[in-house]
């Protein structure tokens, strides 16, 4: 065995799959008003796109546990730790269309940001705990 795994073709044709991207790329501009660059860029290419829109969609689409309003707080909170701007553009809005208040949106940002702060203390004051002096006994 040479180590590398061989890759299944698709035994969807490109045109059926072509119309699936469409039809994902229309549900995605349905809930957010426009296609976000992530998937658009990924829709270029089905092999790629088709399972990570599968994965969105459960996720973030259609989550079966979660709310609109807790799910889009939740991504409020995540794109802050992250600091990503363009996740926070998408978010913040359908926070806001998912019903959720200003003081409810400020808090998610601020979980969002304390854990990004508490990550780089928790990495930082280890590396400092353990150039602690050791006891000697």
């Amino acid at each position: 065995m040479t180590g590398k795994r061989s890759r299944k073709p698709s035994t969807r044709p490109k045109k059926d799959q072509a119309s699936e991207v469409g039809e994902c790329l229309g549900s995605i501009e349905a809930l957010y008003g426009r296609v976000p660059l992530v998937p658009e860029i990924l829709s270029q290419r089905p092999d790629i796109f088709l399972p990570y829109f599968q994965f969105s969609n459960a996720v973030l689409l259609h989550p079966k546990h979660l709310d609109r309003k807790t799910l889009e707080l939740a991504a409020v909170a995540a794109g802050s730790a992250l600091a990503s701007e363009h996740c926070l553009s998408v978010h913040l809005d359908q926070a806001r269309a998912a019903g959720a208040s200003q003081d409810e949106i400020l808090e998610a940002i601020m979980v969002g940001a304390f854990m990004t702060m508490t990550r780089s203390q928790s990495v930082a004051l280890r590396s400092f705990k353990a150039m602690e002096p050791k006891e000697q006994g």
